[in-house]
């Protein structure tokens, strides 16, 4: 089919257009005959389902008339019968006249019930034709079959019948037999019969003018076929056995379902597959009042439509002509199309090789081709000056991709691209990559160790690409990373970038950002989220988790947003994995994304790799679920882990709590309120470390600042530099903290609790924070050694479960 297609469209305008016009005709032509065949067809169809009923009607009538006949004779006797007693003389004389008057009765009989034999001086009189004459005969009670549906239907339904057909042997012929029988006190004393010959029925069916084809049937009211084109079913086979027979499943089906129609007792008309020539036949059946029988009447489809296939033979003979003809006209017209567009063919093909000063044909008519050529004329003018332009332009466009590559060289060297990032430190496994979608991008990933113990780490994605974004990715990665090296704390940080960022945005362009500090000797995990996808923690066990509370605002979207931290603690080998939404919404030509779902396939897969192969690994997965398709957003992914993870320092070894425990973490800070952060910090990362409750991090964190705010403020009146160390335990229910300091002797515990009650205007100043720290922590206690203050508060874990730390 394609093929010739192909050979078609090849040809020349000339055949395409006289081709198209004659199958233009072709199908108007197969529509007029088609529509004129199906209507032509239901015409003719409903026609002969009129005549078909009209002739089964006349059949029928004409078979009932001598049963008809036959069930008068039979009852007029019964009546006469009735009236009087009967004797074997008169009764003899009576079938003997019946026979004589009526020449298509072949029998007639008048049988005593077993109960009313006696009653009369015989038991069963039968006549019939003989070769001798009419012949009447008495038989004996031991050769009369009282089980025969001729005696035992009319003895027990009490009202006349006729038997099924059948054949005598006697006779050599078809009979069948009417029953009548007579009934007094509500008992059936005898019964009276006629036998009527059928050797009328094959005659009268076979004048019946039904065609070329044409055949009829008639089954009794079990199915048997009474009469049948092929005569040996006749009294042999059933319509539900010729059904069986069938091989064809449908055609059992439907000959099966005509069967039970026809016997319905109503009148029908039917499409079928005929049995004997496997040909669409119809058939119109009738039942026959008196007897119950089916008389069906078959054409088959073809002889019916004969006529009407005849007539479109030679509609489309015509037709054919008719296209003949109209083949000379089309290839004028086609001619006439042709001519002027060959010329401006050959013009054509010198503007394409670059000859713009050709001169195009001159068209005197107006027509489509008029229009073409002056089209030819406007593009041959526009190519002209479009070469000029583009000439100009593509050294333009030079120009401009050698700075766009510097700009990538620039932008790539924003983030650190030197792996392994620390060699002195070997328990680091960190690396990173960054594939932008253009030639510069707006990804970003970042890394720095803080101190000896804290890793600073960032990933980030602005909105947008090319040079806007990218320009936006150096100046937040500058503000973040200088701003973390001062305040140290995730959320903070983003909250003053974003302030920085969101001031007199007008390109309304914005940055989603995760950054974290890693403890690398604890393992303790403190991050802050701005609208970034939730980075991925794969633990040694083969467990992942999803860092997934809930962010805040992209950075520069709106002013004054707050961030808050959340914690979380790494163990020995767990691989953190930061990326971006370019590995996840990376598609196929499919338009099927990687999705989370292909990164937490490969993170199981992949994760106990270090963490260089496995983000080769990743990278590779990711271009090869692409297929091909064109990358539509920047790949960037960051995977960090720390070899090794002590759960406690070295330097909390001089220290012992009340039971002669060590410390679980010491931090020493200076006497300056700069060292808040600090203290922020290192609180969250013991809630990481020691899996503390998040809402009891948070009330540890208020009593801690209340403290500390208040020895840095009054506890050392020289103003001088001083050392202020807090110790922290963990039980098994409880954290306890220790802040001392060695400035003036001060017991917090001894001071007057806070009257609440009264009003505002009324309450002595200061004491609150004393108060908030008594009525947060569970003990509150103070104690002076060696010139030293040493303050211990404590809160019981239990109570405080909400951990949405960890």
């Amino acid at each position: 089919m394609v093929l010739p297609m192909i050979r078609f469209l090849n040809r020349s305008l000339v055949h395409r257009m006289t081709a198209l016009i004659l199958l233009g005709a072709g199908l108007v032509m197969l529509m007029v005959l088609g529509f004129s065949y199906f209507s032509q067809r239901n015409k003719i169809l409903s026609s002969a389902m009129q005549q078909s009923d009209t002739l089964t009607q006349s059949a029928v009538f004409q078979i009932e008339m001598p049963l008809g006949r036959t069930e008068a004779v039979v009852q007029q006797t019964a009546i006469f019968l009735e009236k009087k007693e009967y004797a074997c003389a008169e009764s003899t004389e009576l079938i003997r006249r019946t026979l004589e008057r009526n020449q298509d009765i072949f029998g007639m009989a008048i049988t005593f019930s077993e109960k009313y034999i006696g009653q009369s001086d015989f038991k069963m009189l039968y006549g019939w034709r003989g070769t001798e004459g009419i012949q009447v005969l008495d038989r004996e009670p031991e050769n009369i079959d009282y089980q025969q549906d001729w005696f035992y239907l009319p003895y027990y339904l009490q009202r006349p019948v006729w038997t099924e057909p059948y054949h005598d042997s006697d006779a050599n012929t078809l009979m069948v037999t009417y029953s009548f029988p007579i009934v007094r006190s509500g008992e059936v004393i005898a019964v009276v019969t006629c036998d009527l010959s059928l050797k009328w029925l094959h005659k009268l069916l076979d004048t019946l003018p039904l065609g070329k084809g044409g055949m009829s049937i008639l089954f009794s009211q079990r199915g048997t076929y009474i009469s049948h084109p092929i005569r040996a079913y006749e009294m042999t086979e059933t319509v539900f056995s010729m059904a069986e027979s069938q091989a064809d499943p449908e055609m059992s089906a439907s000959l099966y379902q005509l069967g039970l129609d026809a016997l319905g007792g109503q009148p029908g008309f039917q499409t079928f597959k005929h049995p004997i020539d496997n040909q669409t036949s119809f058939i119109h059946y009738r039942p026959v009042p008196a007897t119950g029988w089916v008389l069906g009447l078959i054409q088959p489809q073809k002889q019916v439509l004969a006529s009407l296939v005849r007539l479109n033979e030679i509609s489309a003979l015509i037709g054919i002509a008719g296209l003949a003809l109209l083949l000379i006209p089309a290839l004028g017209i086609a001619w006439s199309v042709t001519r002027p567009l060959q010329k401006l063919s050959v013009a054509a093909n010198q503007l394409s090789s670059g000859n713009f000063d050709i001169s195009l044909p001159v068209i005197h008519s107006r027509d489509e081709v008029a229009r073409l050529t002056d089209a030819f004329e406007k593009m041959r003018c526009e190519l002209r000056r479009y070469i000029a332009d583009l000439t100009a332009t593509t050294a333009a466009k030079e120009r401009i991709a050698g700075e766009l590559s510097a700009a990538r060289e620039i932008q790539m060297s924003i983030v650190p691209k030197l792996f392994p990032p620390f060699p002195n430190s070997p328990d680091i496994d960190l690396y990173a990559i960054l594939i932008p979608a253009r030639e510069v991008g707006g990804d970003l990933y970042d890394f720095m160790m803080l101190d000896d113990e804290h890793l600073y780490l960032a990933i980030g994605d602005v909105s947008g690409k090319g040079v806007p974004a990218s320009l936006l990715m150096a100046v937040g990665k500058t503000l973040l990373k200088s701003t973390m090296q001062s305040v140290r704390d995730p959320a903070r940080a983003l909250t003053q970038v974003n302030n920085e960022l969101s001031e007199d945005n007008e390109t309304c362009m914005f940055i989603t950002m995760f950054c974290a500090i890693l403890n690398v000797k604890t393992g303790a995990l403190i991050y802050s989220n701005a609208g970034h996808n939730p980075p991925f923690l794969t633990r040694v066990s083969g467990k992942i988790e999803r860092l997934d509370e809930p962010p805040g605002a992209a950075l520069g979207a709106f002013q004054d947003v707050k961030y808050h931290n959340q914690s979380i603690l790494m163990h020995t080998s767990d691989l953190l994995v930061l990326y971006t939404d370019g590995v996840t919404e990376a598609m196929n030509p499919s338009h099927e994304m990687f999705d989370e779902t292909g990164l937490l396939e490969h993170i199981r897969l992949e994760g106990h790799l270090s963490a260089k192969l496995f983000l080769e690994s990743l990278g590779r997965t990711v271009n090869s679920h692409a297929s091909g398709a064109e990358q539509s957003d920047d790949i960037t992914a960051l995977a960090v882990r720390c070899r090794s993870v002590t759960a406690m320092s070295e330097s909390t070894s001089q220290y012992t709590s009340s039971a002669g425990r060590k410390p679980d973490s010491i931090l020493s800070i200076r006497n300056l309120l700069e060292e808040m952060s600090r203290v922020t910090n290192w609180i969250e990362e013991q809630g990481a470390t020691l899996d503390l409750p998040q809402s009891l991090l948070m009330n540890l964190n208020l009593a801690l600042e209340e403290w500390i705010v208040n020895v840095i403020s009054y506890a050392h009146p020289d103003k001088s530099e001083h050392t202020i160390e807090l110790r922290v335990w963990r039980n098994s229910n409880e954290i306890r903290l220790e802040i001392e300091d060695d400035g003036q002797t001060f017991d917090p515990t001894a001071m007057a609790d806070v009257d609440t009650t009264l009003p505002i205007e009324h309450r002595k100043i200061g004491g609150l924070g004393i108060h908030f720290i008594r009525k947060t922590m569970d003990r509150f206690t103070y104690r002076r050694e060696k010139g030293h203050n040493i303050v211990s508060i404590a809160k019981n874990i239990t109570g405080n479960s909400d951990n949405t730390g960890s």
